[in-house]
């Protein structure tokens, strides 16, 4: 074999190029079908193939970019969303609820101005709770009724949308502001129920994309929610509430109860006694005068007298519980008239000399001069009257019981003003209850029922006028003190 032939692989093959046909010579390669796309460089497609994959990779990279772009923006929101669920999960009050959620939405719209609104007045209407961007008097005005806030404007109420131009006009002017903000209605509903609502006055250009409507709703369920724990939790206050105060008033009324059933008892002990003790004595000296147990008429006389005081008295006792009754069914009657005092003094001034009293006590009365006439029922003020001498002189063992006039604009006063034994500031508290006295050891020293000063005082309220007392203490002597209307 030759040499050229020694080779056993597969021999080269060298490159072909198209050669142009001579001149005047027709190719005889394949001739061109008329229509066909003209064949194109090698290096052409594939910078065709690198322009396009240029095109895809931006492309891409864009979309790439706008994923991320919305993925931060969502995991932005997310967080947003799980802190405020921590903060509205922590507190129980709706003011603390619509301050967060008002100042969230604030923050990501960029609002320049905001309010939100609650449901309160009892479910008759919606109160602004929180405002942002404008003075709190401007936004604090924004009253809206219960259940419709917008009761002039078509309008679905448990969805965000943006609101009419005429929507809520007038209470909403300031809110739009001087540049006429668009308005955008957020809601809080809870079962069927709004709860409350914020209108975030929006920037001019702001559009709410669907990413944030999906935050929005997730909120808007987050407030709804806090906002109706927030008014049970209330609602919840108010009944405890009511109830420790109904507790302790109903522990009052039973103390006061069980307090008057007492004095009661000891009022009818004391009673009975007080009844007895004269009528004892009745019995007694009307008994010695039929026996004629006496020396002379003049004993006979002093009998018949002793006989006639405890007569005196056990009427006084009997009038005392006659009169309580017939205040308390409201058959007491006054008629007050105009009427002169400085007679009604004097009408007075002879009974009380003669009351029983110590010797060493001294009983002062009023020069009455210039008193213009009071509007009284004549013969209830002079009850009154002897009934405070009566004890001004039982309770003073020396020393003076006095009668002043004082004039002030509208009224008289009358002060009865004693040096005897005082009132302690406890019982002042209780001294015009029903038988107040009975509860003191002064009772069972002095006598008496306890109802002279209630009486009083119903009676000088009938008439239009007050009772007082004022006391230092025990031993400082008590000052007790009338008003009567000037006619």
């Amino acid at each position: 074999m030759s040499a050229s032939n020694s080779s056993s692989g597969p021999k080269p093959i060298p490159p072909t190029y198209p050669v142009a046909p001579p001149a005047g010579k027709a190719s005889s390669g394949p001739k061109q079908v008329p229509g066909a796309p003209a064949a194109r460089p090698q290096g052409a497609e594939l910078l065709a193939e690198l322009l396009q994959s240029q095109r895809q990779l931006t492309q891409v990279t864009a979309e790439a970019r706008d994923l991320r772009a919305k993925l931060g923006r969502r995991s932005h929101q997310m967080q947003m969303l799980q802190h405020v669920s921590e903060i509205l999960a922590a507190t129980s009050k709706g003011g603390q609820v619509v301050s967060v959620v008002l100042d969230v939405l604030v923050q990501e719209f960029h609002c320049p101005r905001a309010v939100v609104w609650a449901l309160e007045d009892g479910g008759s209407g919606y109160v602004p709770k929180e405002g942002f961007g404008f003075p709190r008097p401007a936004w604090s005005a924004m009253r809206l009724p219960a259940p419709n806030p917008f009761p002039d404007t078509p309008l679905v109420l448990f969805q965000s949308q943006w609101l009419d131009a005429t929507c809520g006009e007038d209470p909403l002017q300031a809110l739009r502001g001087p540049e006429g903000a668009p308005l955008y209605f957020i809601p809080f509903e809870h079962q069927l129920l709004l709860l409350g609502f914020v209108v975030l006055a929006m920037p001019a250009d702001r559009r709410v994309e669907e990413e944030e409507l999906d935050s929005i709703a997730i909120l808007q369920r987050q407030a709804a929610i806090s906002l109706y724990n927030a008014w049970l939790f209330r609602d919840l206050s108010e009944q405890r509430d009511a109830l420790q105060s109904q507790t302790l008033e109903l522990e009052r009324v039973n103390n006061r109860l069980r307090e008057a059933d007492q004095l009661k008892s000891e009022f009818l002990a004391l009673t009975s006694h007080e009844l007895r003790t004269p009528l004892t004595g009745i019995l007694g000296f009307t008994r010695l005068v039929m026996d004629g147990l006496y020396d002379d008429a003049e004993e006979m006389r002093s009998m018949l007298q002793d006989s006639y005081s405890s007569g005196q008295h056990l009427l006084g006792l009997l009038n005392d519980i006659l009169d309580l009754a017939k205040i308390e069914s409201g058959r007491m009657e006054v008629h007050p008239e105009p009427h002169s005092l400085a007679p009604l003094l004097d009408e007075v001034k002879p009974i009380a000399e003669a009351y029983p009293r110590q010797p060493a006590v001294t009983l002062e009365w009023p020069e009455v001069v210039d008193i213009p006439e009071v509007m009284v029922d004549p013969s209830r003020l002079k009850q009154v009257l002897l009934n405070l001498l009566s004890n001004a002189l039982k309770f003073t063992k020396e020393g003076t019981v006095s009668i002043q006039v004082e004039r002030h604009p509208g009224v008289i006063a009358l002060l009865v003003v004693d040096t005897g034994i005082g009132v302690s500031p406890e019982a002042q508290a209780r001294l015009f209850q029903k038988f107040a006295q009975a509860e003191g050891g002064h009772s069972r020293e002095y006598g008496g029922t306890g109802l002279g000063l209630v009486i009083c005082k119903h009676l000088m309220e009938m008439m239009g006028g007050t009772i007082s007392l004022s006391s230092e203490g025990l031993g400082t002597g008590s000052t007790l003190r009338i008003t009567i209307p000037i006619a």
